[in-house]
């Protein structure tokens, strides 16, 4: 048994009593976790974790172990360790929280842990929380994290300056 923090990055519904839940940890990386439930549990409470809180880049306090000959571990418990006051009311900051995850979900492909992704991945889910405008976040955050991850370079800084709006006018040209 062990415990960390780990932010949520894609939750897959397995059967009716069993999910799939992908998060990345602070200690070990990225890792699947296998989440059992109660057929017919009401409360939709899995293994003492309950599914609200497996939101997308929820940032939480989790207590897992590892299943014998298995690349998948069991989540045992897991309660918030930043409580978000703005991403949950705000569809727009809910929206970057999904593209956020799903990149992230995409790239976060191996199980060694780096204190400078982690750390950064917090520092954005404050600012994605507590930011007045947020319409320069998904730029600012694919850019950043492409240098954390080896992606970048001198392009990466005009990108992350451009707005929302020009970017996606870019994307559309022929």
């Amino acid at each position: 048994m062990y415990k960390t923090e780990a932010i949520v990055l894609a939750v897959q519904k397995k059967n009716d009593t069993t999910s799939l839940v992908h998060l990345y940890t602070r200690e070990y990386g990225r890792i699947l976790y296998l989440v059992y439930g109660r057929k017919g549990a009401s409360k939709k409470r899995l293994s003492g974790v309950s599914m609200n809180l497996l939101t997308p880049l929820a940032w939480l306090d989790i207590e897992g172990s590892e299943l014998p000959g298995k690349e998948i571990h069991s989540l045992s418990s897991a309660q918030l360790h930043y409580i978000s006051r703005h991403i949950s009311e705000d569809v727009q900051r809910q929206c970057l929280a999904m593209f956020m995850a799903e990149a992230l979900y995409k790239t976060l492909k191996h199980p060694l842990s780096d204190e400078r992704v982690f750390s950064y991945l917090c520092e954005q889910i404050i600012e994605l929380d507590t930011a007045d405008s947020v319409a320069h976040i998904a730029n600012q955050f694919i850019g950043s994290i492409s240098e954390l991850l080896g992606y970048g370079g001198e392009p990466l800084e005009e990108f992350r300056n451009l707005h929302s709006a020009t970017l996606l006018n870019m994307l559309s040209m022929p």
